[in-house]
C-alpha cells in the first residue's frame, strides 16, 4: 500500500511540475509580433491630431493557425491600462482616440498573437513613447 501511495505522490508531482514546463515551451513557439509604429523610444506630436495608429506586422502564423492578437497600451510600463483589445486574426493597426493620452507622459504598448490550436498567447515586447500635446 505505501509503494502505491508512494507511486501516486511522485506521478502528481511530475505532471503538477511538467505542465507548465511544456507551455512554456509550447508557447515559445509561437512567433512574436513585429511592431512598426509608433517606434520604441520615441516623441509622439498629437497636436491637432484625433487619434494616434498603432501598426504592426502580419508575422508569420502560428503552426496551428492564428485566432487573434491582444493589443495593450498602458501609461508607463505596465500599471495603468490605457486600452486593451482583443482584434481579429487579420487585424494589423489600431488607432487609439488621441483624448486618452496626457501632454508630457510616457505611455507602453505591446501585441500578442494566439495560436488556434493550443490557444496560447506569444511573447510580446514592450515599445515605449512620449506624448506632447502643443496647446
Amino acid at each position: 500500500m505505501k509503494k502505491i501511495i508512494f507511486f501516486i505522490v511522485i506521478c502528481s508531482a511530475l505532471i503538477t511540475f511538467a505542465a507548465p514546463v511544456f507551455a512554456g515551451s509550447e508557447r515559445l513557439k509561437v512567433p512574436r509580433v513585429a511592431y512598426q509604429a509608433p517606434d520604441n523610444q520615441t516623441v509622439v506630436d498629437l497636436t491637432g491630431k484625433n487619434s494616434l495608429a498603432f501598426q504592426w506586422k502580419s508575422t508569420p502564423i502560428p503552426g496551428g493557425g492564428r485566432h487573434a492578437y491582444r493589443f495593450k497600451v498602458y501609461k508607463g510600463f505596465s500599471y495603468e491600462t490605457v486600452t486593451s483589445q482583443d482584434l481579429g486574426q487579420d487585424v494589423f493597426s489600431v488607432e487609439v482616440p488621441a483624448d486618452k493620452f496626457d501632454d508630457g507622459a510616457t505611455y507602453s504598448w505591446t501585441v500578442q498573437q494566439r495560436d488556434a490550436s493550443n490557444m496560447l498567447w506569444s511573447l510580446n515586447d514592450t515599445w515605449s513613447f512620449k506624448v506632447i500635446k502643443k496647446k
